[in-house]
């Protein structure tokens, strides 16, 4: 019988404490070991039968544990590994950990974390004073039930683990209402480890798993932490040494890395003592599973260059067989690469790590399965977040202020832009400008994409996209696949349902040798986070398009200069003769380069790094990507992305065509092909976003001063290419036939109503495709690209990083481009159009029109802002100014040009322009007491 969470000695031991007698000693009132312990049994996890860390004493009928500390347990520290293991779409996935010591304060423990941000290692005098003033904390407080007969204190393990779990967890793990709905699911005691978990009902009422893997963190004298150095990108661990007087020494950053030895020292290539060893779970599909091993393997290359021959394991667990099935993935002895089947495309590459020192602990690998299937992208989800890819946190603050150039307020769905607007004020409110390292969490992982970089002593990658990006691009490939063995059908004289079958090897419906090399590739990125890299944005940039899809190219050579990139797929639509690998094959030069840093056992840690210079070992990582590089870019590809800008819009155009011929199969709901053509909207704008960053971009360099070679940490993109990257912007965005639209696509861009959870999004569209809405939210994002002020004072910028006499996108040019794009029927007289203007041939199209209004709203936004305390705005609004003033003029030469041959449309149109600017002009005068 239990008493809440607590058991019946447990509640009358803290009542005796409360009211016993004063002067009897606190152990003096506890109850004896052998009467609170009576029928439990002890808990024996080893053959042995080995002396646990703790004594686990179990009462299984009534779910009841007590723990059992040695003697001696105030001078030990543990580690308290947290995960989910059951009851929620990521479990599997690392919780958190805790650092922890206990101390006795009468008949209570505390668990208490030590201070580890602030340390000094200087004189005596900064030493105390740091112990003064930095002190530990508090976690929580458990009552002692009983001594055991070593004389360690005996604690309620359900008390602690169920009655606090929110202490652990986080708010939210546990149904206030339902605290005595628990079960004991498992305990395990090892020597230097023990492993209990509960089931509980969280806040929802769904059962839960809640696991605690607790062991003892010994000093390990042979590990020497290493320094981390702006050049390459590790996870760190980082404390202030206030023992310090110099700036640039008080911040010590150390990179999180395995301890590795060789066991032999006096082999060039030798095995490690202690390798790295990964289990996959047997959860994952056995058709995936040699690709899955491929992909962590893949590392052992990188760590032959320094001398150690095997350094990371692979073995398979499995049900059937039994092997390795009495390992816990969720026993921080044991590193795991996990498979849950949630359908959602996902994949997480945690580690826990040693908070004094860097020393990486444990790691888990998440992957989960949606990616693999048609990806079905919603105009709401997929294109508001490749459209704010690279706004810095200025820009995002900024739109905070301004919603209507917000994309993800503009394109959402018109019932939940409320919502979606009251959502980025709070994170306005919460933290930096609306920034996603606004809304991070220290506990839970997987949320948000800076979880695991902030708020942290020890980093840890706690959020990743590769596998976002990989589902994108097995959509296309789904797509591209479709179309390519219809057009081989009909180009051999077949019907399309009599085509011959595909002969190689098919892994739910897509080709293994696609999927299962990007699978490995996944695999490994996931893999290098475990090893303590960061991403590399610039990884992607080694090799042009041409290089990679030519005879001469080792197909066998990575086709990226890291792994740790979001690499897109390599699917061309005219390849020639030669199509390369459709993913990357291995890790890259970059990935050798870190490895070598952070694992050789060559002191001389400085000739590794003067080799910064050298083009395949650039890098930049996620904060770099709301910079002014270009390069710093998620998904783009090759030495000259506008290449593959190129490449993705004509895809985007060849399936668009193909859509309602070979995409929608007999048989099939039309509603697939908006899903098709939603997907080739994704492609058309992620080339467009990727390009938008090139204007008032500069190239920045993390070379030293004295590095060999070394460059200029700022260096702008050159005016040519920042020109021919607008061009493509312009084009691709705000020309009509850029959509590829039909009257017969337009047709048939239904979707299917489904009156339930699954469908619930769909069912409240219209089954007619918005045509004008979803257009304008494309091209409403494209100027908030270009002309959101950060664009804007980067180029004004730019005019002084340029050397006078050298050519440079001004700021003056980069609008008139604009303008003249969007305006050019400004130009026409219509005296080369056939026929007389009207509705059904009007002047200006009904799209252009849409465009032509919004950017003129962004003129009267940028022209009327005030904020003068940013030096960039004055120009910018005065320039502002300038062209309301110069479009009204065109606007009215136009009209009295085509006054007689406009139709009613582009008549009404100009009018209401010029209207507007007039309105603006005369807000102006008198906002400025004119």
């Amino acid at each position: 019988m239990r008493c809440g969470l607590l058991s019946p000695t447990t509640f009358l031991t803290i009542l005796s404490v409360s009211i016993g007698a004063s002067t009897a000693s606190a152990d003096d009132k506890l109850p004896p070991h052998a009467k609170v312990l009576e029928g439990f049994e002890k808990v024996v996890s080893t053959a042995d039968r080995a002396r646990s860390m703790w004594t686990v004493h179990t009462k299984a009928d009534d779910n009841q544990v007590y723990l059992e500390l040695p003697k001696g347990y105030e001078s030990k520290k543990y580690f308290i590994a947290l995960t989910v293991a059951s009851g929620d779409l990521f479990a599997g996935l690392q919780s958190g950990d805790m650092y922890v010591y206990w101390k006795k304060y009468q008949n209570t423990l505390a668990l208490i974390q030590p201070n580890v941000e602030v340390r000094s290692t200087g004189d005596d005098e900064s030493k105390s004073s740091v112990q003064r003033l930095f002190t530990d904390r508090v976690l929580l407080q458990v009552p002692i039930v009983t001594n055991g007969p070593g004389g360690g204190p005996v604690i309620d393990g359900d008390a602690l683990f169920v009655g606090q779990a929110e202490k652990f967890f986080g708010p939210g793990v546990q149904n206030r209402q339902l605290r005595g709905i628990f079960e004991l699911k498992a305990a395990k005691a090892f020597p230097e480890n023990i492993e209990i978990s509960f089931e509980v009902a969280n806040q929802r009422g769904t059962l839960q798993t809640l696991h605690y893997s607790i062991s003892l963190i010994k000093d390990n004298p042979k590990y020497k932490p290493r320094r981390a150095d702006t050049r390459l990108g590790y996870f760190t661990t980082t404390y202030r040494d206030l023992g310090k007087y110099s700036a640039d020494d008080v911040n010590i950053r150390n990179i999180n890395r395995w301890h590795l030895e060789k066991a032999d020292g006096d082999l060039s290539l030798s095995p490690p003592k202690k390798p790295i060893v990964f289990y996959i779970e047997h959860t994952t599909p056995i058709r995936y599973r040699r690709w899955v091993r491929e992909g962590i393997l893949y590392w052992n290359k990188a760590f032959e260059n320094v001398g150690l021959a095997s350094a990371i394991e692979v073995y398979y667990q499995d049900k059937n067989s039994g092997a390795h099935m009495d390992k816990d993935p969720e026993d921080v002895r044991y590193n795991f690469v996990r498979w849950l089947n949630n359908d959602i495309g996902t994949a997480i590459g945690p580690s826990r790590v040693h908070p004094l020192t860097g020393e990486i602990l444990d790691a888990d690998i998440v992957l989960t399965d949606g990616w693999i299937r048609y990806y079905r992208f919603q105009f709401e989800d997929l294109l508001p977040k490749i459209a704010v890819e690279g706004f810095s946190a200025e820009t995002l603050a900024w739109l905070a202020d301004n919603p209507s150039w917000d994309p993800r307020v503009r394109m959402a769905h018109p019932a939940s832009r409320d919502a979606v607007s009251r959502q980025i004020d709070q994170q306005l409110v919460d933290g930096a400008g609306a920034h996603p390292d606004s809304m991070i969490s220290t506990k839970m992982l997987g949320d948000d994409q800076f979880d695991g970089l902030l708020g942290r002593s020890s980093q840890v990658n706690g959020f990743c996209l590769a596998a976002s990006n990989a589902a994108f691009d097995t959509a296309v490939m789904r797509m591209h696949m479709a179309a390519l063995a219809a057009k081989e059908a009909v180009e051999a004289g077949k019907p399309k349902e009599e085509k011959d079958e595909p002969k190689e090897s098919m892994i739910d419906g897509m080709p293994e040798s696609f999927v299962g090399p990007l699978l490995a590739h996944l695999v490994s990125h996931e893999v290098g986070h475990t090893l303590g890299l960061r991403h590399n944005f610039k990884g992607s940039s080694l090799y042009s398009l041409e290089e990679i899809n030519s005879e001469s190219f080792d197909t066998d050579k990575p086709i990226a200069a890291s792994v740790m990139d979001y690499n897109p797929t390599n699917v061309r639509l005219d390849a020639g003769e030669t199509q390369g690998p459709y993913t990357m094959l291995g890790i890259g030069p970059y990935d050798h380069w870190a490895i070598e840093y952070g694992y050789t056992f060559d002191s001389d840690l400085e000739k590794i790094l003067k080799r910064v210079a050298e083009p395949e070992l650039q890098y930049a990582t996620d904060e770099d990507t709301y910079g002014p590089d270009p390069l710093a870019r998620r998904y783009d590809f090759g030495q000259e992305p506008l290449k593959y800008a190129f490449d993705q819009v004509e895809l985007a155009e060849f399936h668009r065509k193909r859509l309602l011929e070979d995409f929608v199969a007999e048989g099939e709901s039309w509603a697939k092909a908006r899903d098709g053509y939603t997907l080739t909207l994704g492609l058309q704008l992620r080339a467009v976003s990727m390009m938008a960053n090139w204007v008032g971009g500069a190239h920045i360099y993390r070379d030293k001063k004295g590095d060999p070679n070394g460059r200029s940490p700022i260096d702008p993109v050159a005016a040519d290419v920042q020109r021919d990257a607008l061009d493509f912007v312009l084009k691709k965005s705000f020309r009509d036939e850029a959509y590829g639209l039909t009257p017969e696509l337009m047709r048939h861009l239904t979707t299917d109503k489904w009156f339930d959870e699954m469908g619930w999004s769909a069912a409240m569209q219209d089954s007619t495709w918005p045509v004008h809405d979803q257009v304008l939210r494309l091209q409403s994002s494209t100027l908030t690209m270009l002309m959101n002020p950060t664009t804007l004072r980067r180029v004004h910028d730019n005019e002084l990083l340029v050397a006078s006499g050298k050519e440079v996108l001004t700021l003056s040019g980069l609008m008139d481009a604009i303008e003249d794009e969007i305006w050019s029927e400004l130009s026409n007289d219509g005296e080369d159009m056939e026929g007389e203007f009207s509705e059904r041939n009007p002047a200006i199209s009904s799209l252009r029109r849409n465009l032509q209004r919004e950017h003129l709203s962004r003129l009267i936004d940028l022209s009327t802002n005030s904020q003068s305390y940013v030096a960039a705005f004055k120009p910018i609004s005065n320039l502002a100014r300038l062209h309301l003033i110069e479009l009204d003029k065109k606007i009215e030469a136009y009209r009295d040009r085509s006054s007689e041959k406009l139709d009613s449309y582009t008549a009404a149109h100009l009018g209401e322009c010029q209207d507007a600017i007039e309105r603006a002009r005369t807000a102006q005068l008198i906002y400025r007491g004119g």
